[in-house]
């Protein structure tokens, strides 16, 4: 393991520019993040946050190197951290500690709000498998229309509205299980010094839902496929109905950075 690169993470630590605990409730999207620069996880491998970074993609042999060395130097310094404060990392484990964490996964993947979030990201596959043909057309279309150069009329403002609306649903589409699954996961451990996270993650989902039934919205109206989209909105806001009832403090929880 290079030292060099254990050290810079030591130095970074150090640095008070940082936000504590940004990266816990933000969404990951750390190329249209303001305060990238202010988080830790981010200055640890910048590179890494790159869109066109080989780092970034799962198909080159780069991205799992990259993985396998992220996760060698952070249990190498758990394992600096644990002598430190005297924690033995080998002692065996609680019987019935693990009994009640099996238990409350086993609860956690049966909970109809899960259930209901992962349903919502296969639908959004099929959806845009099925209209690829559409898409296709859109894009000839609007080909033409540059083409045409129509005095008053300009079809660029609507291509960009269309790529964001889809960037945004597919970036949140499988975001919002494990966000959510974190928060019904910490409702079940019923721990006080638990509640920040649970709030804290069901806050992101929150935020993730509005904007995924923003995007569809915009995406129904520019391909009039208003009524086609109708169904994948209902079923996200009866995920974020049901989000709200069962953690109605999560609006009020401040996130790191972002709500200070």
């Amino acid at each position: 393991m290079s030292e060099s690169k254990k050290d810079r993470l030591k130095r970074l630590a150090r640095n008070d520019q940082f936000i504590s605990g940004i990266y816990n409730y933000c969404d990951r999207w750390c190329e249209r993040c303001t305060l990238r620069n202010k988080c830790f996880s981010f200055a640890m491998d910048s590179d890494l946050r790159t869109e066109n970074s080989p780092h970034n993609d799962p198909n080159n042999e780069e991205f799992w190197d990259g993985i396998h060395e992220s996760f060698a130097l952070a249990f190498e310094l758990l394992q600096e951290s644990a002598e430190k404060w005297g924690v033995d990392l080998n002692s065996d484990p609680d019987p019935k500690r693990e009994k009640r964490e099996r238990r409350r996964d086993r609860q956690t993947e049966r909970d109809p709000l899960l259930k209901n979030s992962m349903a919502y990201a296969k639908a959004v596959d099929a959806w845009m498998d099925e209209r690829k043909t559409l898409f296709g057309e859109k894009a000839r279309q609007t080909e033409r229309e540059i083409e045409m150069e129509l005095p008053g009329h300009d079809p660029l403002p609507e291509v960009i509205a269309l790529h964001e609306a889809v960037e945004v649903i597919r970036w949140y589409q499988y975001f919002l299980y494990p966000k959510i699954s974190r928060a019904m996961s910490g409702l079940l451990d019923d721990e006080r010094d638990m509640m920040d996270d649970v709030f804290g993650s069901a806050k992101i989902a929150l935020i993730a839902l509005e904007r995924s039934i923003g995007a569809w919205q915009t995406l129904g109206r520019l391909l009039q496929q208003s009524d086609d989209v109708l169904e994948l909105q209902i079923q996200l806001t009866k995920i974020k109905t049901e989000l709200e009832r069962r953690i109605p403090a999560a609006r009020d929880f401040k996130r790191p950075g972002f709500d200070d």
